[in-house]
């Protein structure tokens, strides 16, 4: 058993002694210990406790604790007080009466829904959701967004009558009654049987999730999947791709960015050694021609590395590093208000503009020491490949790197550099893929999880971000740096960690499909039965409170939300804050809640292609091609079965607004009368 397993494993105890006054402590033992078996409405208590002290700098730490210990409550970790001690205890993968796959994630499932709930319930929400189902006067008429949601039983009727014809008549008649299209959500787009701005109309159904809708930083492409075969084009699913994560074990391991696993596939003659030393070669010397280098070395130290120079840099840093946390702290006494707020630094270039000056923009601190980490980096890597001689004798070479700790850490920086290049432009998360009602009926979900990795998409994403000025990339290099976004890979996650029926088998075969290039195909790629890092668990006011506890722990606010600072803001500021309160931070963003991993490469090989291995070029498939592909698979055979037809009436406009205004016992409160549609 890991050491992860042992102090993270699902039914392990974590015990923590905040740091509190003599009197805080008292008052927070107090609301614990009175809680009994945490009856209903107690996480609001704590809240509403934790709000009293808003405005009361002495006890920022009570104020955090208490939305903390709401939160954890919330999604059925155990708390218990023992004297000085809190005690969290995280659900396990499966409880003592769960019996099935479904049991658990019902339970998951109700414990996201509260935080949805407390969302939902938000004024401004609540108006955003009004506003989106009154019907309202616009260029095309009376329109509303309940003029998108298909009528299920209207659907149904429809594909009955197709289920009657004969089977060689069935897959074209099919056609006319489900034709799905892609449509992206450009800011300020506004859809054209509505009125209704796309990236409004996309939100309003994200709402319909089991889990509260939040921001991410970094890309987001929002998409719609529409039948341009119904009335107004109803929405059928939503997707959005995403920025990666930066370091994820399952993926990486699966693609070949971890030392082991390339190691696997060099012995298994899946990668041929000569070409992936040359790779490697090739990545280390693209990744320092991307450093501004002419202020840290000389042409010769960069040609012929040697420890000094390493060493030199590592120091470069150093210095960096510590010149930057002061000048945060002179920020913070500069700026700060009454109330310990103080605005973000970051720095004199915040975007891209036509007249950045980039190499002035290398020299802010926060990129000297960057650079000079990198290139330390980076050097080291050269200079062990230049000594095992792995430009002449690359299969000699190659084994003794592996055999050796310095080859080693030297093929873990190039591994590295590639993770980077890849996540930067072609490798994209799905953190939102679904169907709306009535399509969930019919497997809608498959669809838009294949429609993903159409041309359009694909098109899309690199007309969106291909060619885009890269801010870090550019102040790295001291002068501007524009990258192609060419999707390879795309990857997610399953919400209950118990498998996702979504991707169970979600599979095109071109032998099946004559229209279609290749197969493809999503699958699991791997899992953690431990859990991971996150902060799906935590809401939006715990995370303003422990930034605040950051902030005024560290005397500077450290995490500025600043191109280049780091990944994951909040993940970040979380982590500071939870440390600021003398928790142990992994320990609490330890959901131990297990995960499955999926995967589906865009093109045969594509995993290949993000290792430089020189793999040739596939046309993507089309949107066009896929949906009939997605029909033929799957929805011909569905509605011949009348619990489909039977499903599919009783979803609707009514079903839709019945998950967005139910109160937490289920039912039904409409907001105003039922708007009338069309």
């Amino acid at each position: 058993m890991s050491a992860d397993d042992k102090l993270f494993g699902p039914g392990r105890q974590r015990a923590f002694s905040p740091f509190l006054a003599p009197d805080e402590r008292r008052q927070l033992n107090e609301a614990l210990t009175n809680s009994g078996d945490l009856p209903r409405g107690f996480a609001d208590e704590l809240r509403a406790l934790a709000r009293r002290y808003v405005d009361d700098g002495e006890s920022v730490k009570l104020r955090a604790l208490c939305l903390l210990v709401a939160d954890l409550c919330e999604q059925g970790w155990q708390v218990a007080v023992e004297q000085d001690r809190i005690t969290f205890e995280p659900p396990g993968l499966k409880r003592s009466g769960e019996q099935s796959v479904e049991d658990v994630k019902a339970r998951v499932r109700a414990a996201l829904h509260t935080a949805r709930v407390r969302q939902l319930r938000e004024p401004s929400v609540r108006q955003f959701l009004n506003r989106m189902e009154r019907s309202t006067l616009r260029p095309q008429g009376w329109t509303s967004v309940l003029d998108l949601i298909d009528d299920g039983a209207s659907l149904a009727k429809a594909l009955k009558k197709v289920a009657a014809l004969p089977t060689d008549e069935r897959d074209q008649a099919l056609a006319k009654i489900i034709d799905p299209v892609v449509e992206i959500c450009e800011s300020g787009a506004k859809c054209r049987d509505t009125g209704l701005g796309l990236i409004d109309i996309w939100r309003y159904f994200r709402h319909t999730w089991a889990h509260e809708y939040r921001s991410v930083p970094g890309r987001q492409m929002l998409i719609l999947i529409r039948n341009a075969a119904r009335p107004n084009r109803p929405v059928m699913g939503i997707a959005m791709l995403a920025s990666p994560v930066m370091r994820l074990g399952t993926r990486d391991r699966w693609i070949g960015w971890l030392r082991e696993s390339a190691e696997e596939k060099l012995q298994s003659g899946e990668w041929e050694p000569i070409g992936f030393a040359k790779a490697m070669r090739k990545r280390i010397a693209d990744s320092i021609e991307a450093i501004r280098w002419d202020d840290l070395a000389s042409k010769e130290e960069i040609a012929h590395p040697s420890e000094t120079v390493v060493f030199r840099l590592e120091q470069k840093a150093a210095g960096a590093a510590f010149a930057r946390e002061q000048q945060l702290k002179d920020h913070y006494e500069d700026h700060h208000d009454e109330h310990g707020r103080v605005k973000p630094y970051r720095g004199d270039l915040k975007f891209a503009r036509p007249d950045s000056d980039w190499k002035a923009a290398s020299e802010d601190l926060l990129f000297v020491r960057k650079r000079a980490e990198g290139l330390a980096q980076l050097l080291f890597a050269k200079s062990v490949f230049q000594a095992a001689h792995l430009s002449r004798k690359p299969l000699e070479a190659l084994d003794q790197l592996f055999g050796s700790k310095d080859g080693q850490r030297a093929i873990d920086i190039a591994l590295a550099e590639f993770r980077k290049a890849g996540l930067s432009s072609e490798v994209a998360d799905v953190s939102v893929c679904g169907a709306v009602h009535p399509y969930n009926e019919l497997l809608g979900g498959k669809l838009v999880a294949l429609l993903l990795t159409s041309t359009e998409v694909r098109n899309a994403y690199a007309k969106r971000y291909g060619g885009q000025t890269s801010v870090i990339a550019s102040q790295m290099a001291g002068r501007k740096i524009s990258k192609p976004a060419k999707l390879r890979i795309l990857t997610t996650t399953s919400l209950y960690g118990v498998g996702s029926s979504q991707y169970n088998r979600l599979i095109l075969r071109a032998d099946d499909h004559p229209e279609l290039p290749f197969d493809v195909a999503w699958g699991a790629i791997g899992k953690s039965l431990t859990g991971g890092f996150g902060t799906l668990h935590l809401g939006r006011e715990t995370a303003h409170a422990l930034r605040s506890m950051a902030i005024a722990r560290h005397d500077s606010r450290r995490v500025n939300n600043r191109f280049g600072e780091g990944t994951s803001p909040r993940l970040r500021q979380i982590r500071e804050g939870l440390d600021a309160l003398g928790l142990k931070s992994d320990a609490i963003l330890h959901h131990a809640t297990p995960r499955i991993f999926y995967g589906c490469g865009l093109s045969p090989r594509a995993r290949d292609a993000l290792m430089g291995l020189g793999v040739p070029e596939a046309a993507a498939p089309s949107a066009r091609d896929l949906a009939a592909a997605w029909r033929r698979r799957w929805v011909g055979n569905r509605i011949l079965r009348k619990d489909t037809i039977e499903g599919l009436r009783g979803l609707g406009v009514t079903s839709v607004r019945a998950s967005l205004h139910a109160d937490p016992d289920g039912q039904f409160v409409f907001p105003f009368e039922l708007p009338s549609v069309g």
